[in-house]
């Protein structure tokens, strides 16, 4: 069996340890401090908040994916859907059931699963009473057992209506539970910063800055090692440097290359920097079919800022050097196909540096 998981929350000997980020962040959930996560795509954000809260033995888990909420609705019945999932006993429900009376809850069974599920009427309430009830439930749960709530996607809650004052009402119920430790997590940087660095927005300055950023290679590299080792198959470190390399030091990244290694390998086999090749074409051929419709979206000129950056870095897309090497006339036509480039989420700025979002995808690009 493959022995790599990516695309996913991982835990248990999926997991790559990060000792001090664990400690850190066990320590600020311990003290009931909210959280905000930072930290670019795939870098394993969500797994690392998951596993450290899980390997608490005085906390629980909550859970809430608000990854494409549209409505004060959606918000309500996920958050409640992730309530219910802490506890199927009979007198749980029923507490909680009792806790959410003003929204009208309604406990049903799936006929597929026998799982409990709890609709709920927000209608029947204001936006204020319903925002109030939930968290209200939350912080009663949590006199019982400590619960560290979870919010990923959390700058999906710009799309709602009246986002601002729902927000709003949010962070004003929020900051009166100083017991409950709320941890907020986000994939689009810029959205995130915006609600939590704004001097506008409701959450400005309500959260301590927390900071995944690649995994240190001491950590990372006897990991893969066992991994492999898991998978019958031998890797020295050198190779597993050049994977990282590639793979732009992103977590996720890196274990989805490791994985095409290991399948492009036979048993036993003792694999070195000559097998990456074959591992890259078979993530090309995973991948490439979703190359083309990106590449649809763009002018001929930011093709060329595209594949100009590919080739020569981003570390200063707007220098003389990368101006007469990549053909175009000058920074201004360069600065703004850069800008649609990040609007389209190819490139990403990191430290002044833009990147690829897809490290693969590059790499790709650079072989055309």
């Amino acid at each position: 069996m493959n022995p790599f998981k990516y695309g996913c929350v991982v835990e248990g000997e999926y997991f790559c340890p990060r000792p001090a980020l664990e400690k850190e962040l066990s320590r600020l959930i311990a003290s009931g401090q909210n959280i905000v996560v930072q930290g670019e795509r795939r870098m394993g954000k969500t797994s690392l908040v998951c596993q450290t809260v899980r390997n608490m033995s005085k906390f629980k888990l909550l859970y809430i994916d608000l990854l494409g909420i549209r409505t004060l609705d959606d918000f309500c019945r996920r958050t409640t859907s992730a309530i219910i999932s802490l506890d199927k006993r009979k007198t749980f429900l029923t507490s909680l059931i009792d806790l959410l009376k003003k929204i009208r809850p309604t406990l049903s069974f799936d006929p597929m699963t026998a799982n409990p599920t709890l609709s709920v009427d927000i209608s029947a309430t204001s936006q204020s009473d319903s925002i109030e009830t939930i968290l209200d439930a939350i912080e009663k749960l949590s006199q019982k057992k400590n619960i560290c709530v979870v919010f990923d996607e959390f700058q999906d809650m710009l799309y709602l209506d009246n986002a601002n004052s729902l927000l709003a009402l949010l962070r004003g119920k929020i900051q009166f539970q100083p017991k409950v430790p709320y941890i907020f997590m986000g994939s689009v940087r810029n959205s995130m910063t915006e609600l939590f660095s704004n001097s506008r927005s409701p959450f400005y300055k309500s959260a301590a800055l927390f900071d995944i950023g690649k995994i240190d290679d001491e950590d990372f590299i006897p990991f893969l090692k066992d991994r492999f080792k898991s998978g019958n198959r031998k890797i020295d470190d050198q190779t597993i440097k050049k994977v990282i390399e590639l793979s732009g030091n992103v977590s996720g990244d890196v274990q989805e290359l490791c994985d095409a290694l290991w399948s492009v390998t036979s048993d036993k086999k003792e694999i070195n920097e000559n097998d990456i090749s074959d591992a890259i074409e078979l993530v090309f051929a995973r991948e490439s079919k979703s190359y083309t419709p990106i590449l649809s979206q763009l002018t001929k000129q930011q093709l060329i800022v595209l594949k100009s950056i590919a080739n020569l870095g981003g570390e200063n897309p707007f220098s003389a050097e990368f101006i007469k090497a990549s053909k175009i006339s000058n920074a201004s036509s360069i600065r703004k196909a850069i800008l649609r480039l990040v609007n389209l989420d190819i490139l990403y700025q990191n430290n002044g540096c833009y990147k690829f979002s897809n490290p693969f995808f590059k790499e790709w690009l650079k072989r055309q």
